[in-house]
């Protein structure tokens, strides 16, 4: 669907990910904390796509998207080239400390006094989840200082959770050859060419192929490179990093799809 929900039969700038248990999660955890909406926004790296999932009112998105805030929000400039969460006040918009400046009005209709927005880098994309609270600006502080930690671990959880149940809504991921992913799960395992060959059972030449193709849909300058990318873009599944998240945040996080 686009972005007034009406349904498309192709591609388009704005594409709105369908409702799942996903909004349900992320509210549950993010309200207590003071958070009462949210915006996630994927910015695909090579084309003007935004793809989103939100609570914000229809009004709100329709506003945001068709007027180009999207398109000129500093947030989502300063998350793209920094990879930083940063704490922000709708006053930044009118002191044009983040720019366009008409957007801090379009805050302010929808009660949105500030937020904490938290950038992911997946595989060519960034996925920014901008969480949004009709708080003070002291208590928004406040709220940054307690819970940025949790908050990060809820949206680290959450990002391959999207890209798993919304596969076709999930920013141009790259598709890989059978052969390829084979040659790829021998690269992460830090296999030569030559071990390659022998286990794929083909000759040398047709795994410089391969690699070279793997690199070349990765965007990627080496075979190191190529390995990261592929398991930011969950080409390469991995055991879930629990020691990367809180304990409790993956249990809960757990019974909320089960």
């Amino acid at each position: 669907m686009d972005y007034s929900g009406n349904k498309i039969s192709h591609s388009d700038t704005f594409a709105l990910y369908p409702e799942t248990a996903i909004t349900t999660a992320l509210s549950r955890f993010s309200e207590p904390l003071g958070m009462d909406q949210f915006l996630i926004v994927g910015v695909n790296g090579t084309e003007p796509v935004f793809r989103y999932l939100s609570t914000c009112s229809k009004q709100f998105l329709r506003a945001y998207f068709t007027d180009g805030h999207c398109f000129s929000d500093d947030l989502i400039h300063y998350c793209q080239q920094t990879l930083a969460p940063r704490l922000w006040s709708t006053h930044d918009y009118y002191n044009e400390t983040l720019a366009p400046k008409t957007l801090g009005s379009l805050l302010a209709e929808e009660k949105i006094n500030g937020g904490i927005a938290i950038p992911v880098h997946y595989g060519g994309a960034i996925v920014l989840v901008n969480f949004f609270s009709s708080q003070s600006n002291d208590e928004i502080k406040s709220a940054y200082h307690q819970h940025s930690a949790i908050l990060s671990d809820i949206t680290l959880t959450l990002i391959p959770r999207i890209i798993k149940e919304c596969p076709d809504y999930l920013f141009m991921r790259p598709s890989l050859t059978p052969k390829s992913s084979e040659c790829l799960l021998y690269m992460a395992k830090g296999m030569t060419n030559p071990e390659i060959s022998e286990l794929m059972q083909v000759s040398k030449d047709r795994v410089k192929e391969l690699v070279s193709q793997i690199l070349s849909q990765l965007g990627a300058a080496n075979r190191t490179e190529a390995v990261l990318k592929a398991k930011q873009s969950l080409l390469i599944h991995k055991k879930r990093p629990t020691q990367c998240i809180s304990p409790v945040v993956g249990l809960l996080l757990d019974a909320q799809f089960t």
